[in-house]
């Protein structure tokens, strides 16, 4: 499995610039926004694109479940922020089936 996401670290700021709302890195609210790469579309379709909910993550939670999942976990990458390289922007999880 290759699990590669926005690292989780972005909950409790907008360091990547997604327009997300910031909140608790505890944080298990539910919001709704657009989808991840809603953006990069003209406006125009942009509008008829419809909304998402979603619930952010710890690290640990995305560890622990990839590991409760039967998962041995290979390696776990953190790469920096597109707008602050000493910050976490995204990460690679790299695990095979036992």
């Amino acid at each position: 499995m290759i699990c590669s996401d926005f690292h989780p670290f972005t909950k409790s700021s907008d360091l990547l610039g997604l327009q997300q709302p910031a909140m608790s890195y505890f944080s298990t609210d539910i919001f709704e926004g657009e989808m991840a790469h809603a953006r990069f579309y003209d406006e125009e379709i942009r509008k008829q694109i419809p909304k998402c909910h979603y619930r952010k993550y710890t690290i640990s939670e995305i560890i622990n479940s990839i590991i409760g999942s039967g998962f041995t976990l290979e390696r776990f990458d953190e790469d920096p922020s597109w707008k602050n390289e000493k910050l976490p922007g995204e990460f690679t999880a790299i695990a095979r089936k036992r």
